[in-house]
């Protein structure tokens, strides 16, 4: 990688330098790390299908929630790559050096797939993905009777677990600028992996996601069993968190999910760490970790099969898996699309890292979709269920509407009681 030449380059000149082109971004930071990372992919499309992470090039993935045999997954290339370590000056790599020094000729526009916002000096511009202009899973009726049903199959024994979800619909403000926000995002959420991408066809999708997914290189596999959700002061310590049975056991179910995969892969040489509390934002979560020592297993291939076999996890969806399947795609009447799927960096530098994609939004012409689940089980009040919806939405609106890391002020307990009580 060389450094760029001599004029200096912006986030925004490498986003415009593809979206420009009708190309494919990603912009990423991973958590407690300090570099921010750009990749382009200058094709009309990406690429599609199951992903073998010991063959991937070096890239960015998205796949959707609904993706049971990992085809619908995409690998975005990088045609170019950029970094940014701290507050200091954007690195790339030399294609874009070059394309820019010779001013290469740049694709039309396409007007019809592309919203700007702002002036000229600050406009840019991202893909959209045209959504209905109402949707019923955004309204409080639909959701407290999906969970109402949800209880009921699991009292008759359909399954253990479901997570229902619903959306959210957010005004973008008249001087919305989506650079602004993943750069306002990505300071909120120091714990989290902070995302923003764009794709022809796919739409624009930001979000701070705290769950891991797998984590693989050639020397060791890792992944996290995350669940339980509570709101808790940001100056309170974790170690004053008191977690309820209902909690507990939902965290419970996702671990015993993670290690039947291990069993049923006849893996038995791992570590386990936790269940510990978490903070994302101003909520909490139960988390517990699994390590594998590639080298002492001699399983190169771990993180591709574990990827296939727990996407989409007990968190996202439910237990047993197609069991809660049937009930979602029966009752939650929402194309989930990319929330709860999966997204991440490959084979950067010998290391895929690929998380959960939660708390996370879609970003359209006039107005962003934000989407938010709970996991349904037994124990579950209904009313309470849509008060955890509520919360999480809550976490990114206070991003988005300028008050930096999420505090539980008055106004933000008055702005909870409208996503939990009007919609």
């Amino acid at each position: 990688m060389e450094k760029v030449f001599e004029k200096q380059i912006s986030l925004k000149d490498l986003w415009s330098s593809v979206i420009e082109q009708n190309g494919s971004v990603a912009v990423w930071r991973c958590p407690r790390e300090n570099t921010i990372h750009f990749l382009g992919d200058l094709s009309e499309s990406p690429v599609k299908g199951r992903i073998d992470l010991q063959k991937t090039d070096m890239g960015f993935v998205v796949s959707p929630f609904m993706n049971p045999e990992g085809n619908e997954t995409l690998f975005l290339k990088a045609d170019l790559y950029g970094w940014k370590m701290g507050d200091g000056e954007w690195n790339t790599s030399t294609p874009l050096s070059a394309r820019m020094e010779k001013g290469e000729p740049q694709r039309p526009r396409n007007k019809f797939g592309m919203q700007a916002h702002g002036d000229s000096e600050k406009t840019n511009y991202y893909h959209l993905n045209h959504r209905p202009d109402t949707e019923i899973s955004g309204e409080k009726d639909h959701f407290i009777t999906m969970v109402k049903n949800g209880i009921n199959a699991i009292e008759e024994g359909e399954f253990d677990k479901v997570v229902s979800a619903r959306t959210y619909d957010e005004p973008l403000s008249d001087n919305f600028d989506i650079l602004h926000q993943f750069e306002r995002l990505e300071k909120a959420y120091p714990d989290a992996f902070v995302s923003l991408v764009s794709i022809p066809g796919r739409g624009t999708w930001m979000g701070a996601t705290p769950e891991l997914l797998i984590e693989s290189s050639d020397e060791h596999f890792r992944t996290v069993s995350v669940a339980g959700t509570q709101s808790f002061p940001l100056d309170k310590d974790l170690s004053e968190a008191a977690w309820n049975q209902k909690e507990i056991e939902e965290q419970a179910m996702v671990s015993r999910y993670i290690i039947e995969q291990f069993k049923t892969i006849r893996l038995r040489e791992f570590e386990e760490t936790g269940p510990r509390s978490v903070r994302a934002g101003n909520m909490i979560h139960l988390k517990t970790e699994y390590t594998v020592d590639l080298n002492d297993v001699q399983f190169p291939e771990l993180g591709t099969v574990m990827l296939h076999l727990l996407h989409p996890t007990s968190a996202v969806c439910g237990m047993p898996k197609f069991s809660a399947l049937r009930f979602i795609a029966a009752h939650e009447h929402l194309n989930r699309e990319f929330y709860s799927g999966f997204l991440g960096p490959v084979n950067f530098n010998g290391v895929s890292r690929l998380y959960v994609n939660l708390r996370c939004m879609q970003i359209l012409r006039t107005r962003a979709v934000l989407y938010a689940g709970a996991g349904i089980t037994h124990d579950s009040i209904p009313e309470k269920e849509w008060e955890e919806t509520a919360l999480k939405c809550q976490t990114l609106l206070d991003v988005m509407n300028g008050h930096g890391e999420p505090q539980r002020t008055r106004d933000t307990e008055k702005k909870e009681n409208k996503i939990g009580k009007s919609l």
